[in-house]
């Protein structure tokens, strides 16, 4: 797994603990940093994803809850949210590839979420990602 690919597991594994645990999100990053051995450049993309989704929690939200249409963002699982609020960072903050992103965050789907989850999260991401520059600008 790659550099960035690992830090987006990352923090997506920190926001899911924040979302499950409501604890201290200072030290939900630190342990979720350091409970294993990864080389600086993915810690600290890591912690700018997740850091950045705090700095820009409303927005990230409000875009889920905007394009998730029928489900509030109460009622999605804590996973595909945290999934979803990473994408959605990275499209808005990162001049990262719009297929990089989606790949990637259906990549985790796959590996966290159920089945049925992937057309959600690709849906979510596509109209956000069909949106992008019009979003960025705002």
């Amino acid at each position: 797994m790659g550099k960035r690919s690992t830090a987006r597991k990352l923090a997506m594994q920190a926001l899911y603990q924040y979302h499950i645990q409501k604890a201290d999100e200072e030290a939900i990053l630190d342990y979720t940093l350091n409970k294993d051995t990864y080389i600086g450049e993915t810690k600290e993309f890591a912690e700018k994803i997740f850091r950045g989704i705090f700095d820009n929690l409303k927005l990230i939200d409000n875009l889920i809850t905007e394009y998730s249409i029928d489900w509030k963002i109460d009622r999605i699982a804590i996973i595909d949210k945290a999934i979803l609020q990473v994408g959605i960072w990275e499209m808005l903050y990162t001049d990262t590839s719009l297929k990089v992103i989606i790949s990637e965050s259906i990549d985790l789907v796959r590996k966290y979420s159920e089945f049925d989850a992937i057309k959600f999260v690709n849906g979510v991401l596509g109209s956000v990602a069909r949106n992008r520059e019009k979003l960025k600008k705002n």
